[in-house]
């Protein structure tokens, strides 16, 4: 369906703005990663250390086993803390991944057709993908510090499980980088979706 020019004016701004935004989040999300996960590595190696001894002298010395179990309270809690501001940062991605998608919904269904133009669907695709990989990261992190608890206490096999997951797969980290540059080239210039999908067919996203 032919849409008058006032609405394709209306979409063109409106995803635009919401795909602004996004890319500012997702690049606020990487900084503030590198910023929490810098020192995960010394802390969860040191929660270990701390567990070992714990173990070492729990039912033998009550006075020692209090201390190390405090001071491993102590920086489980900061580990904790660190993921937990990495989970509420990926909510609100979340919350705005949830309007461009709804506005993509609306334009679908002002054009009365059965998907999106091909290259919010390559856009959607790839913020999807992303928004889940950053995700399940935090998912394992959780998963494997929790491992990490003395009242686990299940070795040095969740240490480095916890370790491997502080950093995402090479390609994965690639893939959202170069995907994330791509819309930052796009953004530089007008947008108009629709002329897009009818002049070049889809936008690559990623590798």
């Amino acid at each position: 369906m032919l849409m008058p020019p006032e609405r394709i004016e209306y979409y063109n701004n409106s995803l635009g703005q919401h795909l602004r935004q996004l890319l500012t989040s997702l690049r606020s999300y990487h900084a503030l990663k590198a910023v929490k996960t810098a020192d995960l590595p010394n802390q969860a190696s040191r929660l270990w250390e701390l567990n070992q001894r714990y173990r070492l002298v729990k039912g033998k010395n009550e006075a020692a086993s209090i201390s190390l179990l405090s001071a491993c309270q102590e920086v489980y809690n900061a580990l904790y803390d660190s993921i937990l501001s990495l989970v509420a940062e990926l909510d609100e991605i979340y919350m705005q991944v949830l309007e461009f998608e709804n506005e993509c919904l609306e334009l679908r269904k002002e054009q009365g057709a059965s998907s999106n133009p091909v290259c919010l669907r390559e856009l959607l695709d790839f913020i999807e993908e992303s928004q889940t990989a950053l995700k399940n990261q935090t998912k394992y992190l959780e998963l494997h510090l929790r491992e990490l608890h003395p009242k686990f206490g299940l070795g040095e096999s969740a240490l480095e499980a916890f370790q491997v997951d502080i950093q995402l797969p090479e390609h994965v980290e690639a893939h959202i980088a170069f995907g994330l540059a791509k819309i930052e080239r796009l953004l530089r210039y007008p947008l108009d979706f629709i002329q897009i999908t009818q002049k070049t067919g889809q936008i690559e996203l990623g590798s």
